[in-house]
């Protein structure tokens, strides 16, 4: 089934073919790869290790024509929108790189819940920013999550990203929690972080 938002010339879609894996990929490290950095040796092993992990199944995709301008990824029971388990891992990284990534990324792990769509990634190319990408993929994210019956759509957002939290919050989203890194936010690459939550089944 395909859940599907249209603004536009701009179509967001459940799921990406083969030959947009690579273009998704650089989009989700250069949004997040700060973050995700410590658990690699350099960039280009972490960026093959996302491409790897990658799940068509959690994650929205904006695309104008056959162009990727977006992507939203979510957390399901079993997984996340990338898959960064030891299984996948070791697909990419020698066991000691895989038990350093691992390590290290325990701390970004994203949990699931029955009640609400947890959102794991949203980010938009630089050059796409201001079109309602955003936007878009979070009404589709909505639409997903009340045909699953969901109670509520929620989602973390670092303190150094002001903006995508002012999206969210003009959106309807509000905090209910958060939490600090401590001395581990210069290994990170940010200190606090909000959680937010959207009612999408009043």
């Amino acid at each position: 089934m395909r859940y599907i938002a249209s603004m536009e010339t701009v179509t967001v879609g459940l799921g990406f073919v083969g030959s947009e894996r690579g273009r998704i990929a650089a989009l989700y490290w250069e949004a997040f790869g700060r973050k995700l950095r410590p658990g690699f040796t350099n960039e280009a092993i972490g960026q093959a290790a996302v491409k790897s992990g990658l799940r068509s199944d959690r994650m929205f995709v904006a695309r104008r024509g056959a162009t990727v301008l977006g992507i939203c990824g979510f957390c399901d029971i079993d997984a996340g929108a990338v898959d960064l388990t030891w299984s996948s891992l070791r697909q990419t990284l020698s066991i000691s790189a895989s038990l350093r990534a691992g390590i290290s990324l325990v701390a970004l792990a994203r949990v699931p819940r029955a009640e609400s769509l947890v959102l794991d990634g949203l980010c938009v190319d630089s050059a796409a920013r201001g079109l309602g990408v955003g936007t878009a993929l979070l009404n589709a994210a909505t639409n997903y999550a009340l045909q699953d019956g969901k109670q509520s759509i929620s989602l973390s957002v670092i303190d150094n990203n002001p903006r995508a939290r002012a999206l969210y919050e003009r959106l309807g989203f509000t905090s209910v929690d958060g939490g600090s890194l401590g001395l581990l936010s210069a290994v990170y690459g940010f200190a606090s972080y909000t959680t937010m939550e959207l009612e999408v089944n009043k």
